[in-house]
Formats: structure tokens, sequence, C-alpha cells
């Protein structure tokens, strides 16, 4: 997550929050950045303009002034539910996922009390395979690393527990029979690769600039059955 997007993920964390205070030190641990870091974000909100205010105090903290609003949209009970499962179904490692649930969020309180109540009843009849979550710091890396085309260093632990660091050019994702992959193009190996990310156990940016890479010929196979998201 780059600082431009977490500074709007603050705002709308603190709007869903309002009108309850959030201290800057759960703002930091929500996420994963240092509290001076969050302050100077909130610094940044207030003089962009976003309507904040601070209460003092054991239980004090950040407020949004600004009140979250309904999302335009009319999207049945069912539609809602329908998303949300297939957000749950994707798994903790999808791409994107903090965005995600993020707009679900957003789904969810655009409906009625009694709509809600109906969304979260369809859901709780829904059983899925528990699944091995990636750190959030490492996907959240190899998210960015995608959009900013950079190299990124993962540490990978290969089917046998081996653990290696690789420098790769972050191509594209594929979701698998297994779960999520990364398809990248592994400078260690010159070839490209993919690496389940549920192996990945660290990952750190680089200034260098990805080379640009077909998604399908990383990938090195395109079968039928594999399409675009």
């Amino acid at each position: 997550m780059n600082r431009l997007e977490r500074l709007h993920a603050i705002s709308e964390h603190l709007r869903r929050a309002a009108p309850n205070p959030v201290s800057a030190a759960s703002l930091a641990d929500h996420f994963e950045v240092t509290r001076r870091t969050i302050e100077r974000d909130l610094a940044a909100l207030r003089n962009a303009g976003v309507p904040l205010y601070s209460e003092h105090g054991r239980t004090g903290g950040h407020i949004s002034i600004d009140r979250p609003g309904n999302a335009v949209l009319s999207l049945s009970v069912a539609e809602v539910s329908a998303l949300l499962v297939a957000l749950a179904a994707a798994g903790p490692n999808m791409p994107f996922n903090d965005a995600g649930s993020s707009a679900a969020q957003q789904l969810v309180e655009s409906l009625s009390p009694s709509g809600q109540i109906a969304v979260e009843d369809l859901r709780s009849r829904v059983r899925l395979p528990q699944q091995h979550a990636v750190p959030k710091r490492a996907r959240r890396t190899i998210e960015d690393a995608l959009r900013r085309s950079v190299v990124v260093n993962i540490d990978y632990a290969d089917s046998d527990g081996s653990f290696t660091t690789r420098s790769v050019d972050p191509v594209g994702f594929y979701n698998g029979t297994k779960g999520w992959y990364l398809i990248g193009w592994c400078h260690l190996r010159a070839d490209g690769r993919i690496f389940r990310l549920d192996r990945v156990r660290g990952a750190r940016l680089t200034t260098q600039q990805s080379g640009h890479h077909d998604v399908d010929q990383t990938l090195g196979w395109t079968p039928d059955e594999l399409t675009t998201a």
C-alpha cells in the first residue's frame, strides 16, 4: 500500500468509526506502520481539508466529522451476499484483498439494517476451507511492486522447506488448485516462475524497475480453462 492509498484508507477508516475516536497507536497497528508515520499522515489529511479533530485523554483519539454516506447502488441481499462469499472463497491471499474487504464493507453499509441482518444470515450458512495466509506485509509489498513495476525481493520456501531469497519481476497473479501464485520473472533462474503466495515468508521492495513481460508467456502455459480476471 503506497502513501496515497494509505491516506485514503485512513480517512475511510476514521469515517466508518465516527463518532468514536480512533487512537494513533490503533491506526499504526492496523496499517502496520509507525505511530510517527500515522501522525504525519493525519497532518497531511488535515492540510488537505479532511475534517478531523482530536479528543485528548486516555480514551481519546482522532475523529472524522465527515460521516460515511451510503453507496449509490441498488443491490439485492443475494447480490451482496454473492460478492462477499466470492471474496471469502478467494481467500486471504487473493491479490488486493484489503481493497476488496473495504469495498465489501461499504456494500454492507449501503444496505438497510434488515438487509444487513439478512446478508449475515446467508453468509453464516456457507462453509469454506481454511487457508494458510501470507503475512499481510509481504502480500501488500508484492501488490505494491506489481503496481509500481519494480523488482521485489522475496524470501521463499520451496516444497521441501528450503529457503531462498529471490529477486523477481512481478508480472501478475495466478489462481491455481493449491491457492494463489505470483507470476514472476526470477532473476536467479533467468526464467519465468510461479511462486505460491503462502510460501512467501517476507518481501521487500527495491528501486529497480522491473522488465516488461507478457503474463501468459511468463506463466509458461495458457490452457483453455485459464482466463483473465
